[in-house]
């Protein structure tokens, strides 16, 4: 399921856009915004997977919103606006779409089958040389390298990691959604949207009113199960969703 944030700095337009995202099955809205500063923490906050943007929004533009943030997040910039002058900027910025206003439902189902279609394209054909075996972990005059095969777990902290081995945490700089593309997916697997772990370390499936809810780890840490990210956490571990 895609994570969406909408952007804009008039409330039909963004209740207009998140109806429709509400009744996708491929798509959840998890925030909305009027302003340049309230989006940029959000963003930063929730790390989305396909961002709604507005390019005229209060206290700033769209644009340069999308400039500051393209290299502390990975998401898909999809921008709304009545105004075509932009598009060229847009696109300089890998802009998946632009949707010139007034533009009909269709165009958002156009935008997400896009993005779908070239999802399952790098799924189904995973390319080995992307996957890291090490990671460079800069300190005060060092640099650190962790074998990824003896991260327990990760976290996301805005355009930071927490990189938790056996009895010790190191802070890297990257995005969640960022390092998430360059991890085997066949050892980590994503179960919150601010979380990551390796299942080679995985104990046991914890419950709370009948629902696994809490992984438990091999050092003993527990992780929140997101709700979106639990069958696919389920199918990793091979256990029956029921």
């Amino acid at each position: 399921m895609y994570r969406c944030i909408v952007i804009d700095d008039e409330a039909l337009a963004r209740e207009r856009i998140t109806h429709y995202l509400s009744q996708s099955s491929l798509c959840e809205v998890v925030a909305q915004a009027s302003n340049y500063a309230s989006a940029k923490q959000l963003i930063l906050e929730q790390q989305p997977d396909i961002c709604f943007l507005d390019i005229q929004i209060i206290g700033g533009s769209g644009v340069e919103l999308a400039k500051e943030l393209k290299n502390c997040v990975s998401c898909h910039w999809v921008f709304t606006t009545a105004y075509s002058e932009h598009a060229l900027t847009a696109f300089e910025l890998d802009a998946t779409d632009y949707l010139l206003k007034p533009f009909e439902d269709s165009r958002i189902a156009q935008v997400i089958a896009k993005i779908h279609k070239a999802n399952k394209s790098v799924l189904s054909a995973p390319s080995a040389s992307r996957v890291r075996r090490q990671l460079p972990v800069k300190s005060v005059g060092s640099v650190t390298f962790i074998n990824t095969q003896d991260i327990m777990w990760v976290k996301g902290s805005a355009n930071y990691v927490e990189l938790y081995c056996e009895g010790k945490m190191h802070l890297h700089r990257e995005t969640l959604s960022a390092l998430e593309q360059t991890l085997d997916p066949k050892q980590f697997i994503r179960v919150h949207r601010s979380a990551i772990v390796n299942i080679e370390y995985v104990r046991s499936l914890n419950s709370e009113l009948g629902r696994f809810s809490l992984l438990q780890l091999d050092n003993g840490e527990e992780v929140k199960i997101g709700q979106s990210y639990k069958a696919q956490l389920l199918s990793a571990l091979g256990v029956d969703a029921d």
